[in-house]
């Protein structure tokens, strides 16, 4: 197995990995209690905030230092994209849905905000911020088709079709790449765009998904 494919395997597993344990860890703790909830919230915000702290002073391992990062990202978005959502658990009508279409201003005006600044930020800070930004944007799409149309709006299939081709296009972007930095980016974004995919076949309910959890 040639080096480039190695990185982009683990990137991708090691993700992936992450993702399903912090997906399990809200769903279980949620139907635990409240306190159990609580705890893993605030459990990924505290985890978010320190790999976000410490994933640029690991300049000697770039492949550690960007997944690293990209975990930070990806806890963030389980406190704020997901914890949140049930935040009135705690206090009443403390709900907090950043993926809802009234948020678009601000993701719109975030995204602006690091494309104008990100050549000022160490690699692993621009991984991080990107990991929880794209998460967020691909996510919003959907929720949007669904909430402001419908699950089966043809919409859907048109997004799923880039999302699909964004998929491939990753997959020789990171075939192609040369650096560690760019094929750990591509096998990321290739990892998000094929699990929107998913989603929205889960969204038909032609498989099983989340929703039957």
């Amino acid at each position: 197995m040639n080096n480039t494919r190695k990185i982009a395997l683990n990137t991708v597993s090691l993700t992936l990995f992450f993702f399903g344990f912090t997906y399990m860890l809200l769903v279980i703790t949620s139907r635990t209690g409240k306190i159990p909830y609580l705890f893993a919230g605030l459990f990924l915000l505290g985890l978010g905030i320190y790999l976000f702290l410490i994933s640029p002073k690991m300049k000697t391992n770039k492949f550690l230092s960007n997944l690293l990062a990209i975990i930070s990202g990806i806890s963030l978005w389980g406190f704020f994209g997901e914890f949140l959502e049930n935040a009135d658990l705690f206090i009443k009508d403390a709900t907090v849905e950043i993926a809802h279409w009234n948020f678009l201003p601000i993701l719109v005006l975030v995204i602006f905000l690091f494309l104008n600044l990100k050549k000022h930020l160490p690699v692993p800070v621009q991984f991080s911020l990107s990991s929880f930004l794209l998460i967020w944007m691909m996510h919003y799409i959907m929720i949007f088709q669904y909430e402001v149309f419908s699950r089966t709006h043809f919409t859907t299939y048109i997004m799923c079709g880039i999302f699909l081709i964004l998929t491939g296009l990753s997959i020789y972007k990171a075939r192609k790449s040369k650096h560690i930095h760019s094929i750990m980016f591509w096998s990321y974004f290739g990892l998000l765009t094929a699990w929107s995919v998913l989603e929205y076949i889960w969204g038909w309910r032609l498989i099983p998904g989340q929703y039957a959890i």
